[in-house]
């Protein structure tokens, strides 16, 4: 039993509410609780709300029976909840009606799912033996959908990262009853609505734009302080309030019928907070917080992560076994059965998904002698299936190339570059001098350490949920929107059609000028850190401000394809997508003056038609400069411009090229060849 106010409730049993928080649609939902015989009950009640995921909403109380059983003090009753047809679920209050008549109702309240489509333990995932691959055994889950290929122009692509509950919300149904996860659009703390049918919704608007990889954060189900989908607490369920598997399937088909592959973000590293260990006044060895009683609590899934010893204690304090941030249970991934159990889930989400690759998050705070087996096992997995070039993407923040390369024998495909994009970032300085950006286009910034996929196969970002957006870079620095616009098209064209694979985060395309930031706590006087600038709702969301300051100013209408930035980002997308000299090609530079010119030229062996870059990477108008292009191909009669910022220009002329450039401008475009 468990007691709490006047009341307590069974909640041990493993085939009974809230023990078990996931039914099917066809089981019943038994609760069974007491009310102290102080408080003279008469009849038990339920206080409830039902939710299901075609936006079906109902509320009321149901009459509890009553057991005629006495426990301590406590008179029992139980009640079987209605049953929710197409999944769903509920948030129930205990309550009773007193001798006198008077209904009472607790405060404490409880969610329960209804779902037939998510496994609950191991055990319910079929593992078949697949046949040899590399000369061993494979087994694995037999997909439930049909697998395609996935694409093999990584490097041509751009991609596209999204917070599912902050990227749109469903046009026909309202799924924000669902879960444990808070819905308040005011704080930016809590879920504001967002859900996969609304991504899959915007796959237009996703093409229009040029994105051709689409990065999804994790689908899980998550704790109360989750909308962002990092705390997990169920590895194998899509979150209600974000949809059904059916709507994770439905976005990826959606996706690969316009030629968007998609990547989805995992978690290999923690759970949420869920344990009372012994240094915070739990049992020797740690006990689950819903054990020991704690209200918001629940026992994680699938089944067999229900055991503390699969988890590091707060004695670890190491980059690898530390709870992350010092609250989430970090898995024993040094332990065989964990690392079965997590390479598993990844399989799981595979076959049921057709996904084309997977986004590691925290990367760096497993072990090697996880990541090595994992990484080797899923590529074998996935090649089976007939993916062709499955992605796995690490996710390791370190700040220089010697730190990220640490885990180079664990043989990503990709890794997220973080030490080239800190080289960018400490290069801005007032920002009148864009360096930095010129030196990752030329592709200066590569390190003399070899990845083991290739430097120039790693993502390459700007700005993510995790960092300050670019475009406030320059706007804190400037105080002038056109002025820090014009850096912000130089540095996307840096970007997009550079060395690496370019990943942009949502609203960068609408200007969004979020930052990192602090504030201080009343009471203790403590400095805070917070991501809520970085994490604004691309939907319409006034209700959403915070006392420091506004949330959600936007620069145009939610989804605008209109602004130049949007076109831009479109164009370049396009040209990235079209020119395989921009991933393949030599980079090689022609001219770099101290007024700001850069000149570079796009080549390989086999092309007739190189391309003709040309920076200025400062604030003084570059006008009448002449750069000589070389004659390797012979002689080139005209250019064909492709691109230019801010008013910049190009033209072929008899000795070579006449540059016209207003600060801050890139130019782009192809050599025409001539006689020879």
């Amino acid at each position: 039993m468990r007691y709490f106010d006047e009341y307590c409730e069974v909640h041990l049993n493993p085939i009974m509410a809230p023990f078990t928080w996931v039914f099917r649609s066809d089981e019943k939902i038994c609760i069974q609780f007491g009310v102290s015989l102080s408080k003279h009950p008469d009849k038990g009640q339920i206080a409830y709300e039902l939710n299901d995921e075609q936006g079906y909403f109902d509320s009321g109380r149901i009459t509890a029976h009553t057991e005629e059983i006495l426990e301590n003090g406590f008179k029992l009753f139980s009640v079987t909840l209605p049953p929710i047809g197409h999944g769903g679920g509920y948030r129930y209050r205990l309550g009773y009606l007193d001798t006198d008549g008077n209904e009472h109702t607790s405060q404490q309240s409880r969610f329960l799912l209804v779902c037939n489509d998510s496994p609950r333990a191991m055990t319910e995932i079929p593992s078949a033996f697949l046949g040899f691959a590399n000369n061993q055994p494979l087994y694995g889950p037999i997909p439930k959908v049909e697998i395609t290929s996935g694409p093999e122009d990584w490097e041509a692509r751009l991609f596209y990262s999204i917070i599912i509950d902050r990227f749109a919300r469903s046009s026909d149904k309202n799924l924000t009853g669902l879960g444990t996860v808070k819905y308040d659009p005011s704080s930016p703390y809590a879920s504001h609505g967002g859900t996969v049918q609304g991504v899959t919704q915007k796959i237009d608007y996703l093409k229009s734009l040029g994105i051709r990889a689409i990065i999804l954060s994790p689908v899980y189900v998550n704790a109360a302080d989750g909308y962002h989908g990092y705390h997990p607490i169920h590895l194998l369920m899509v979150d209600p309030r974000l949809g059904t598997l059916n709507c994770v399937r439905e976005l990826v088909k959606k996706a690969h019928e316009a030629d968007i592959a998609v990547i989805l973000d995992v978690v290999n590293n923690h759970i949420a907070d869920s344990i009372n260990w012994e240094e915070y006044g739990g049992p020797a060895g740690g006990e689950f917080k819903y054990v020991q009683g704690e209200e918001a609590a629940v026992m994680p899934f699938p089944i067999e992560a229900r055991n503390t010893c699969l988890f590091h204690g707060p004695e670890y304090t190491d980059m690898v076994n530390q709870r992350l941030f010092g609250f989430l249970e970090d898995w024993r991934t040094e332990a065989t059965y964990v690392r079965s159990l997590l390479i598993q889930h990844l399989k799981y989400w595979i076959a049921e998904t057709d996904i084309d690759g997977l986004r590691y998050d925290s990367a760096r705070h497993v072990g090697l002698d996880f990541w090595e087996p994992c990484v080797e096992e899923i590529l074998r997995y996935a090649t089976h299936l007939g993916k062709k070039r499955f992605l796995q993407i690490a996710e390791h923040a370190g700040s220089t190339h010697e730190e990220v390369l640490e885990y180079d024998s664990a043989k990503f495909t990709n890794l997220i570059d973080y030490p080239t994009y800190y080289k960018i970032k400490n290069s801005f300085g007032d920002g009148n001098w864009l360096g930095g950006l010129a030196d990752y286009f030329c592709g200066f910034l590569e390190p003399s350490q070899s990845y083991c996929g290739g430097w120039r196969n790693n993502l390459m970002f700007l700005d993510n949920q995790d960092t300050t957006r670019i475009f406030h870079q320059f706007l804190s620095r400037l105080e002038n929107t056109e002025e820090a616009r014009i850096r912000l098209h130089f540095s996307l064209a840096c970007l997009i059609l550079g060395p690496q694979i370019p990943f942009i985060y949502q609203g960068t395309e609408q200007e969004f000028s979020g930052a990192l930031g602090f504030h201080q706590k009343e009471d203790t006087g403590e400095w805070i850190g917070h991501d809520c600038y970085v994490r604004e709702d691309m939907f319409d969301n006034p209700a959403c401000v915070w006392r420091f300051g506004p949330i959600n100013r936007k620069s145009f209408e939610p989804y605008n394809q209109d602004n130049s930035t949007f076109k831009l980002i479109q164009q370049l997308a396009e040209i990235r997508l079209e020119n395989k000299l921009i991933n393949q090609g030599i980079r090689t530079l022609l001219s770099s003056r101290n007024s700001g010119l850069s000149c570079v030229l796009l080549h390989e062996q086999n092309s007739e038609k190189p391309l003709f870059v040309a920076m200025n990477l400062g604030g003084t108008p570059i006008l009448e400069e002449v750069c000589t292009i070389p004659n390797w191909y012979g002689k080139f009669s005209g250019i064909d411009l492709l691109l230019a910022t801010a008013g910049g220009g190009l033209q072929m002329m008899e000795h070579g090229m006449r540059i016209i450039l207003p600060p801050f401008t890139f130019v782009l475009g192809r050599l025409l060849p001539g006689d020879r």
